[in-house]
C-alpha cells in the first residue's frame, strides 16, 4: 500500500478519462442496434469499436500503473469484509476493462468486420465465423452489462464513503484532491 493519502496524477486522470469513455460506451452500444442501417449507423460502429479498443490500451497501461504504483492505504477503520469487498471490485474493473474489448474485437472479427482504430487495423485475432460471432455477441453483451454493474456498485461505494462514512476513500481519487 501507497503511504500517500491520494493517488497520484496519472491515476486520477486514467480514471476518470474510462470512466467518461466507458459510460459514453455503453450508451452508444445500447442505441446502435437501434439505429437505422446506414451510414451513420456503421461510423456509431466504427467509433464504438476505435473507442473500446483505445479503452483496452488504457486499460492494460492502468494496470501497468497500478501495478507499479501502489494504491493509498485504505482506512484502518475497514472492517476486512469491505477492504476484500473493495479489492474484489476492483480486480472485477480492471479483468472486465481488459476482456470486454477484446470480446468486441473478436465479435466484430469472427462477423467479417475489421476493427480501426481511427485508420488503424487491428491484427486479425479470428477468422469470420458466424457461429463464433453469435457467442461472442452475447458474451460481449453480459460483460457490458457485467461492468455496468460494477461500475454502479462502485460509484454507491464511493458515495456511501463520501456522505455516509464521510472519510476520505473517495476524495484520495478526486481531481484536486477535495
Amino acid at each position: 500500500m501507497n503511504a500517500s493519502p491520494r493517488y497520484d496524477g496519472m491515476a486520477v486522470t486514467l480514471h476518470w478519462l474510462m470512466a467518461v469513455m466507458l459510460i459514453g460506451l455503453f450508451g452508444l452500444g445500447l442505441v446502435l442496434e437501434d439505429l437505422p442501417k446506414g451510414d451513420l449507423r456503421a461510423q456509431m460502429y466504427g467509433l464504438h469499436k476505435a473507442v473500446g479498443a483505445v479503452v483496452l490500451a488504457l486499460a492494460a497501461l492502468r494496470l501497468a500503473w497500478r501495478l507499479t504504483h501502489p494504491a493509498p492505504a485504505l482506512p484502518d477503520s475497514m472492517p476486512a469484509s469491505e477492504v476484500t469487498l473493495a479489492r474484489l471490485g476492483h480486480l472485477a474493473l480492471y479483468g472486465l476493462m481488459l476482456v470486454l474489448p477484446v470480446s468486441g474485437i473478436i465479435m466484430s472479427q469472427a462477423g467479417d468486420h475489421p476493427v480501426s482504430v481511427f485508420g488503424w487495423v487491428i491484427p486479425t485475432l479470428v477468422q469470420p465465423n458466424h457461429d463464433l460471432k453469435e457467442v461472442f455477441e452475447e458474451v460481449h453483451g453480459f460483460l457490458a452489462w457485467s461492468l455496468a454493474a460494477v461500475v454502479a456498485g462502485h460509484g454507491l461505494a464511493a458515495l456511501r464513503h463520501r456522505f455516509v462514512l464521510k472519510d476520505d476513500v473517495m476524495a484520495r481519487m478526486l481531481p484536486g484532491g477535495n
